[in-house]
């Protein structure tokens, strides 16, 4: 998941079109990104709706007006003192985080801040990198690919959310691996490693692709969601997905494994004036379904019903 940064981002909010290209120009020789307001009520638009690493400013309301936002909408503001009679002091008073002259004839006093912007404006191209690999880290589950539990935690109450809102099917498959502390006990962890890794593999390869997903939960246990599915369809594809993933030997170093599964299945179709159903009705249900399958005698699939 490697890739380059961000590229820094500085909004311009100058009431002067003269300060303003000016600024343009030296912070694009920066090679930082710029975005230009129109108007202190567009530049407070821009910092909703997006994460600036700097904001130049020579309106002191809106200084004050940016401070109220969520945190982390401006990394740093850098009042602008266009003729000089605001000065530091009342400019930091007001909120900013630094105050510095329209002009460059202020030698090298003005040239270090723009330098010091450039590396707030770096480091903070750097943090926002680092979070965003952290959330994509997060939700994936490093050994199978598949959905980690926090995503499955994250985004299911939201699949749900969607399915009740729009009035369509959403069902919801359990599974786990049969017999696999045996596995492990008997083959190594390295073997129950690539088990894991084949079966969320042969789960996945029998889904629509971009629609289902499929979740690890649990150390041997996976979700399968399956939005706009009726509970009677996703009864048919589990079954196919208990056939598959038992559908020849899974190559391990240490030899040839015959793999079976069970499965738990359930599901919902919203209906006006149905109670609504929740999300942990549906995970409670799907559990109790997969330890039925386990309790008749493992690999097979049984279907319950939320309610």
């Amino acid at each position: 998941m490697r890739r380059n940064p961000p590229v820094p981002v500085a909004l311009l909010a100058l009431g002067s079109a003269q300060v303003r290209e000016r600024f343009v120009k030296w912070l694009r020789n920066a090679n930082i990104e710029i975005e230009l307001a129109s108007s202190a009520t567009d530049a407070l638009v821009r910092l909703g709706g997006r994460t600036h690493a700097l904001l130049f400013t020579d309106r002191l309301e809106l200084v004050q007006a940016v401070r109220q936002l969520h945190a982390g909408s401006a990394s740093r503001v850098i009042f602008v003192d266009v003729d000089g009679t605001v000065g530091a002091r009342e400019a930091l008073r007001r909120g900013a985080n630094d105050c510095m002259p329209a002009e460059a004839s202020g030698g090298e006093e003005f040239w270090a801040h723009l330098t010091t912007a450039r590396r707030i404006a770096s480091l903070s191209s750097a943090l926002q990198l680092a979070l965003t690999d952290n959330r994509i880290l997060s939700t994936i589950d490093e050994l199978t690919r598949c959905g980690s539990r926090r995503f499955f935690e994250h985004e299911f109450p939201r699949e749900v959310e969607r399915a009740v809102r729009l009035r369509r099917a959403l069902s919801l498959v359990m599974c786990d691996i049969d017999h696999f502390k045996t596995v492990n006990d008997t083959q190594g962890h390295e073997t129950g490693d690539e088990v894991l890794r084949e079966f969320a593999a042969r789960l996945a390869h029998g889904l629509r692709l971009g629609e289902d997903w499929v979740a690890r939960i649990g150390g041997e246990e996976f979700a399968v969601v399956l939005p706009e599915v009726p509970s009677g369809e996703a009864l048919q594809i589990a079954q196919r997905l208990c056939e598959r993933v038992q559908a020849g030997p899974y190559e391990a170093a240490t030899g040839p494994l015959r793999v079976t599964g069970s499965f738990g299945v359930t599901g919902f179709e919203p209906q006006r004036g149905q109670r609504r159903i929740s999300p942990h009705e549906l995970v409670k249900a799907a559990d109790a379904a997969l330890y039925g399958s386990k309790r008749a005698g493992r690999n097979r699939v049984t279907a319950l019903s939320p309610d």
